[in-house]
């Protein structure tokens, strides 16, 4: 095999493993409710489905680049992707509550491990001046994955049940360790730095508590609820230590040069700032389609499915872009554009099924070429024994911020559909003129719609139309919250241009010229 064909078909098989890792943060959201019956539990008790994958996932992102530099990033790959194919059999099999949560954290651990090894793969396999095109196939993954995950879960679930969403797993994942060990060679041992046993701990505990607390924080009523406040205090206190250590230890978690490169800092400011906005979106759409539109899961898919192909389509685009451009340049330009994308989203209650596709392929394109900039730019600038940490610090960062994004979106649609309702009713308050128009309106409708008499039938109308509507303004009004995270990411893009490229990277673009 030539070495133009060796580093694409690892990049392939590299990302395989990722998109199945990556596809279950967001494939398992769309079949909790089918789970329900199966686990004998609530839709309270289900959501630790998605939570306990998160809090395994930190765990063992934390350590990653230690595994890597121990045992060597083809090993380390390889072992995350058999844990995570072991889980999801364990997964699809689970016949209670508490089996399916404890594969879920060790599927979570698989996918801790494998994710950010698989970007020190691509970027050894593939020549410096081609990182972008690189950082494309693993952008390929990171954002089509998550954007594809409602289509596939609702054709799998339309077709099989809940459970292949997990047993898809087994296949895939076994092909995959077959040809990384028969076609990937070895590759250049790293240093074996002393593990920070303290770091970690401190660094661990800080992250779970935190993803635990955005999870049940709006389920449980955020500081009146016992619980949240004493994650919130942990996430504090272990926090704080975690910077402590990273700030005076003699051999902490992360080598302190690697946090302080500017670079990185820029890119990783913008990870968070894109991932917060892009699984806001994953979390909205479906809900949006299914619940106030009343769609299937399959319809909801679909209605997603050309979204998703732009997605990936303008994934790789954006990386062959950076190899040719300078990254920041190509992470404001869509960044921006995905700000724009997400302000303008059509919600209301009677968009035809056209629009939503349409509104839907124009931030997946422009999602699709946000990723790849901020990715590149975090690893790029960093010495080739620190490519481990910076992936590292990257995909906990984009885990944690992604469960901001959906966090942060659960609370305020909550709460302004909330406001906008009581707002609305208010100013439809028996004796009003406009609520007259409405009993007019039901009369004119017929007894149908009556609930006991005109007036009770009017008003039982009038609430339920007020509450859809309500509704569709509290999705779009939470779309252009997320639309600012964009908009601000592309405003730190731009502000870093004044940093000068390190020289490495400086000769690369004038390579590609």
């Amino acid at each position: 095999m030539s070495q133009n064909a060796y580093k694409w078909f690892t990049g392939i098989l590299v990302s395989l493993g990722i998109f199945i890792a990556l596809l279950d943060t967001t494939i398992v959201d769309i079949v909790l409710p089918k789970m329900m019956p199966s686990l004998s539990t609530d839709l309270y008790g289900v959501q630790w489905v998605v939570i306990i994958y998160f809090v395994g996932a930190a765990v063992a992102m934390t350590a990653a680049a230690w595994v890597a530099a121990r045992i060597g990033a083809r090993v380390a790959y390889v072992l995350g992707l058999l844990v995570f194919v072991g889980a999801s059999a364990v997964c699809g099999a689970a016949w209670s509550l508490p089996v399916m949560l404890a594969a879920r954290f060790v599927q979570g651990l698989g996918e801790g491990l494998l994710v950010p090894v698989g970007m020190v793969i691509l970027f050894e396999v593939f020549p410096p001046e081609e990182h972008g095109a690189a950082m494309g196939l693993y952008g390929l993954a990171g954002s089509f994955s998550p954007a594809a995950g409602p289509t596939l879960g609702g054709l799998i679930t339309e077709h099989l049940n809940w459970r292949w969403v997990f047993y898809v797993n087994l296949p895939i994942g076994l092909l995959d360790v077959a040809l990384i060990l028969l076609v990937l060679k070895g590759l250049n041992q790293r240093s074996k730095p002393r593990f920070d046993g303290f770091g970690f701990g401190a660094v661990a505990l800080a992250l779970s508590a935190l993803i635990v607390l955005l999870g049940k924080g709006q389920e449980l009523g955020w500081l009146t609820s016992d619980l949240i406040v004493a994650l919130l205090v942990a996430t504090v206190v272990f926090g704080v230590a975690a910077v402590l250590r990273l700030r005076f230890g003699k051999e902490p978690l992360f080598p302190r040069r690697v946090l302080r490169e500017p670079l990185f800092q820029v890119a990783i400011t913008c990870m968070i700032l894109l991932s917060i906005n892009a699984y806001g979106f994953f979390l909205l759409l479906p809900v949006f389609m299914q619940r106030l539109r009343g769609l299937t899961t399959l319809q909801a898919g679909l209605i997603l499915l050309p979204g998703s192909i732009l997605t990936a389509i303008f994934t790789l685009a954006s990386g062959v872009l950076c190899d040719r451009f300078d990254p920041r340049k190509v992470g404001f330009v869509t960044l921006l554009l995905t700000g724009v994308a997400s302000w303008l989203f059509t919600t209301d209650p009677d968009t035809p099924i056209r629009t939503l596709v349409f509104d839907y392929m124009l931030w997946g394109a422009t999602v699709g070429g946000t990723f790849v900039p901020a990715a590149l730019l975090a690893v790029a600038p960093l010495r080739d024994e620190d490519i481990g940490f910076g992936s590292t610090i990257q995909n906990v960062s984009r885990l944690v911020a992604g469960s901001i994004g959906t966090a942060v979106s659960t609370a305020l649609l909550s709460a302004k559909a909330d406001a906008y309702t009581v707002a609305t009713l208010h100013f439809l308050e028996p004796g009003r003129p406009n609520t007259e128009a409405l009993a007019a309106a039901a009369s004119a409708l017929g007894p149908t719609y009556y609930r006991s008499d005109l007036v009770g039938g009017a008003a039982y109308i009038g609430e339920q139309l007020v509450r859809r509507q309500t509704t569709s303004w509290a999705f779009h009004s939470v779309y252009q919250v997320l639309a600012l995270f964009m908009i601000a990411g592309a405003l730190v893009f731009a502000a870093s241009l004044a940093i000068k490229l390190p020289r490495g990277m400086q000769k690369k673009k004038a390579a590609v010229h």
